[in-house]
């Protein structure tokens, strides 16, 4: 089994992305994407782990109410940010 360094809240946030991006009023082309969690994941504390891969799931299920909140009001800023500030190349249909 491989032991991994991971940090627990970018698997988090991207986890949590996932869940609330339709509801999101934003672009969710690739760029806008990564640029909306990274925002966020820079707002965050870091939580790393040093486990085995099956362990990572389980470990991310321990985070509280609280956090998750957190999560979730990071990536609508940051969201917000990226809407107004996108470093996409915009097509001519768009």
């Amino acid at each position: 089994m491989e032991i991994v360094l991971r940090n627990l809240t970018e698997d988090y946030v991207m986890l949590v992305y996932n869940e609330i991006a339709p509801t999101l009023d934003c672009c969710k082309c690739d760029q806008c994407r990564l640029d909306t969690i990274s925002y966020a994941l820079n707002r965050l504390k870091p939580r790393y782990v040093v486990s085995s891969e099956g362990e990572l799931m389980t470990k991310l299920c321990e985070f509280d109410y609280q956090f998750e909140t957190t999560v979730m009001s990071e990536l609508t800023k940051a969201a917000k940010v990226v809407k107004e500030n996108p470093r996409h190349k915009l097509n001519k249909d768009q």
